[in-house]
């Protein structure tokens, strides 16, 4: 009786370790990317960076990526999204990521949101899909991050400097031949008084 038990546990175990590897099959696929600036203005150009990263056990084909800026009508009428299909077929490995880049023009005609807006990435795989979004920021007002102009910012600082170094050394005369002036007039008015 105990080998009839000890058969069937390790007839079970034997067959529980040939399909466990069936088991941990998974296809999952996760999307990162980022715009090339922080701010655009209505009528600049930029361009979106994205990976696909496949974050399951199993190879992936890449079918198409589909990608959703925040000016996209569903009628198709203003466009406003971009289909890439790879040329030939694209295997992305398990642990593994595709990378690509999609240029666009922020229409200046008021389709274009002001404020912080997601592009969407649709991605198709022979296996799974999957999405996720990026953030736009359409501003209508310009917006100065960096330092521009930093040669004229440096031409009026070096002209304050020295004009500030000239009004000291004539506040310092005035002051120095008011005080001499005044001495040599009392010795003259001590002598005479005397």
């Amino acid at each position: 009786m105990k080998e009839r038990i000890l058969l069937l546990f390790v007839v079970l175990a034997v067959t529980a370790l040939a399909l466990s590897p069936l088991c941990n099959a998974i296809a999952s696929v996760t999307i990162y990317g980022y715009t090339d600036q922080a701010f655009y203005k209505p009528g600049d150009t930029g361009t979106l960076k994205f990976w696909i990263y496949n974050s399951g056990t199993e190879e992936l084909i890449v079918n198409n990526v589909t990608i959703f800026y925040p000016w996209y009508n569903s009628a198709g009428l203003w466009g406003g999204n971009d289909t890439i299909v790879p040329s030939t077929a694209t295997v992305i490995p398990a642990g593994g990521n595709w990378s690509g880049t999609d240029s666009f023009t922020v229409p200046n005609d008021g389709r274009a949101p002001s404020g912080a807006n997601p592009i969407r990435i649709s991605v198709s795989t022979d296996k799974t899909s999957g999405s996720s979004t990026v953030a736009l920021t359409v501003t209508s007002v310009p917006v100065y991050l960096t330092l521009q102009n930093m040669d004229q910012l440096t031409l009026w600082l070096t002209v304050l400097a020295v004009v500030l170094v000239v009004c000291l050394l004539i506040i310092a005369a005035a002051i120095f031949f008011a005080v001499r002036g005044r001495r040599t007039m009392w010795k003259s008015d001590q002598t005479t008084t005397q």
